[in-house]
């Protein structure tokens, strides 16, 4: 059986707006005008976070761009990169947040089709780690979509940590103790028990700006005739 997942698909113009077409107009602009050192790609949380302090705090200074648009599905990703939107760039780091909004498609579905989103980056920058951040819950009490997640996030740490290391792909774990306390999301984390707020946003995203500050000090050192691995 195929997995959808892995298909890239332009999702339908269901409103007749032009919205996400419009979106990933933009994105293929900004990577011809400009020289990123970090690219962000994904769905809802990562298109969102662009608006937050976080954001301008942590993630502007470092050279970012990002290129979330929000409700999109991991095939929709897929079609995005296909379609051009790292081939006029050379970020040193990919941060890749997607499949929140694949609901119907099964755990291993989901997380074939992140791996492969993961392979086609590679393919294109075949020099930049990638910083793969697990997939958070939604809703505010814990529901199907909860255990289908952290069944994807158990399966994408599984295949990372089973390459050894020699991926240049760092997996990224929340707290999910501190976010999901008494199997409830806190409406202080996520304002609609989706998105991040400010608190939310500082919790899960600080650590991904350490490990980019990282990473990036890490692609100094090779420039400078130094081959470090990432850290496990």
């Amino acid at each position: 059986m195929s997995n959808p997942c892995t298909e890239p698909v332009k999702p339908d113009d269901f409103w007749g707006d032009n919205l996400w077409m419009s979106q990933h107009e933009r994105h293929l602009l900004l990577a011809k005008e400009s020289e990123p050192d970090v690219i962000f790609i994904g769905d809802t949380v990562i298109s969102f976070l662009s608006q937050t302090r976080t954001w301008s705090e942590l993630f502007e200074p470092l050279h970012c761009l990002n290129f979330g648009i929000g409700f999109e599905k991991i095939q929709n990703t897929l079609w995005r990169i296909q379609d051009g939107i790292l081939d006029n760039i050379k970020p040193r780091v990919v941060v890749i947040m997607v499949g929140s909004n694949n609901t119907g498609d099964s755990p291993e579905h989901i997380a074939g089709g992140i791996l492969e989103l993961t392979k086609l980056v590679q393919t294109k920058l075949p020099n930049a780690y990638i910083v793969l951040q697990e997939l958070l819950p939604r809703g505010h009490r814990r529901n199907p979509l909860w255990e289908k997640f952290f069944a994807v996030n158990a399966l994408l740490k599984a295949a990372v940590l089973g390459s050894g290391g020699k991926s240049r792909i760092e997996f990224i774990q929340n707290d999910m103790g501190e976010l999901t306390a008494n199997d409830t999301l806190s409406a202080s984390d996520f304002f609609d028990f989706l998105r991040l707020s400010e608190s939310g946003a500082r919790k899960v995203f600080g650590p991904v700006s350490d490990i980019i500050v990282q990473l990036l000090n890490e692609t100094d050192d090779e420039q400078d005739g130094k081959d470090l691995s990432p850290t496990e």
